[in-house]
């Protein structure tokens, strides 16, 4: 079967510029245009993960069945990866020396809900191969970001040998009450460069200059999240092989039904009229005469089920084998697997993972950036965002009882606290655990001393 999105899988390419171009309304009406290719399979993209995936006509046919059944594996597939990569909320750790730094930081990221913010922006880029965010500056002077979809951006890089940025555009639906029902509105387009912000408005194919003001990032403030090098989602590649197993399961429904709905044959009765076989059906007797010739039976289509079966476990099988995602209603995949065991079950998903991170750490690396920029006018301060390490924090399935005979045997041999507990996977900051062992200490130690005294001086008297 030809996959339903073939001809719309041609790869989102980056728009490289000389870096003296400057922007107007000819050159934004080329780049919208240019950009405008990538909408149909962002679309087709985000169809697949809710749901909606393409299953071709079997029949137009009235009287045939035409069952159209859609496995949710690209779901499947993202929302995996997803609770995999954040799952667990990203962390940040700093020096002692600049934990203002971060204490500053984690303001702007409680008032914009930053674990939800990377959970969405990670999902989009996973469904749709890259996500895009916008720093901005609110009406009281605060640090905001919002996710936004690709197709409402507008890339642009310089030809440098390591390319970057010179203009962002986001494109978007001027709505409003006039015209909330119409198919029909203009555009918003808001160009962003180094220096400036301008705002512009495009009617009947004219655009025109609305507001500009000063960009006080300094820095253009549009962040692309990858998925990876390519911009592939996460089910992107094995799409051919959901639309063939949609397929397959959509035609052995069709012929269960038609099984249901087989045709009578009467041979030798060519009295039997239309209202015989309604009563036949209805009642569901047949009463034949006793003379030789006249037989009754169903026409049915037979059905091999077991090529069937295996033919459909396989395309299972190469779906999760070729999207790098464990099938985990798996009888292999069991809760009692070792610890090594799950380790190379886990390796090709691993991979994945750790490619989404080094794109993922980038893109949050830029988003610190900005967000300082505004910090350090406002301190006069000068922050680095290098002086913030991230942390993405393992949420896969493990051997509980296995970790924790890692952790056991890495003490016994001597082996310090920090680098053993740092082998247990549900503690994010091992030096406050090992600070809270010697306040328990302690506690315990104080306790044990009042008691102490207490038995003495009864013994005393």
């Amino acid at each position: 079967m030809e996959s339903y999105i073939t001809e719309y899988m041609e790869l989102p390419k980056n728009i490289n510029l000389p870096l003296e171009t400057e922007i107007n309304p000819e050159l934004i009406k080329k780049l919208i245009k240019v950009s405008e290719k990538n909408t149909e399979r962002y679309n087709i993209l985000q169809e697949y993960y809710e749901g909606k995936a393409k299953i071709n006509e079997r029949s137009k046919d009235e009287y045939k069945a035409n069952n159209k059944l859609s496995l949710d594996y690209p779901s499947y597939i993202v929302d995996l990866l997803l609770g995999m990569f954040v799952g667990k909320p990203i962390s940040y750790t700093v020096a002692e020396e600049n934990k203002d730094i971060m204490a500053a930081i984690q303001e702007v990221f409680d008032m914009n809900d930053e674990q939800d913010e990377n959970t969405e922006i990670a999902k989009m880029a996973g469904i749709k191969g890259r996500g895009y965010e916008i720093v901005y500056l609110d009406e009281e002077g605060q640090v905001k970001f919002n996710e936004v979809e690709p197709e409402n951006i507008v890339m642009v890089y310089d030809n440098k040998i390591k390319p970057e940025p010179l203009y962002s555009l986001y494109v978007r639906d001027d709505v409003n009450v006039e015209n909330l029902e119409s198919d029909k509105k203009d555009k918003l387009i808001t160009v962003y460069s180094k220096d400036f912000i301008k705002e512009y408005i495009s009617k009947g194919g004219d655009i025109n200059l609305i507001d500009e003001q000063p960009n006080l990032f300094g820095e253009i403030p549009v962040i692309e999240f990858l998925n990876n090098d390519e911009s592939i989602g996460d089910f992107e590649r094995v799409l051919s092989l959901i639309d063939a197993i949609n397929l397959s399961q959509s035609d052995t429904s069709n012929d269960f039904q038609e099984f249901t709905d087989a045709l009578l044959v009467l041979t030798g009765m060519p009295q039997t009229d239309a209202e015989d076989v309604d009563n036949m059906m209805k009642d569901r007797v047949i009463l034949l005469d006793r003379a030789d010739g006249q037989a009754a039976q169903w026409l049915i289509k037979t059905i091999n089920d077991t090529a069937l079966e295996n033919y459909k476990n396989r395309l299972d099988s190469d779906i999760h084998k070729f999207a790098k995602v464990p099938n985990l209603s798996d009888e292999h995949f069991a809760g009692n697997v070792s610890g090594e065991a799950m380790k190379y079950k886990l390796f090709a998903t691993d991979q994945i993972i750790a490619q989404k991170q080094r794109k993922f750490k980038s893109a949050l690396q830029q988003r610190i950036k900005l967000i300082l920029k505004i910090a350090n006018i406002k301190t006069a301060k000068d922050f680095d965002y290098r002086d913030i390490s991230i942390v993405f924090n393992d949420n896969k399935p493990y051997n509980e009882l296995d970790n924790i005979n890692t952790v056991k045997a890495a003490l016994d041999a001597g082996l310090s606290k920090t680098y053993a507990y740092g082998k247990l996977r549900d503690i994010d900051d091992v030096l406050e655990e090992i600070d809270r062992q010697e306040q328990e200490k302690d506690a315990y130690m104080d306790e044990f001393i009042k008691n102490a005294d207490k038995d003495l001086e009864e013994d005393e008297k």
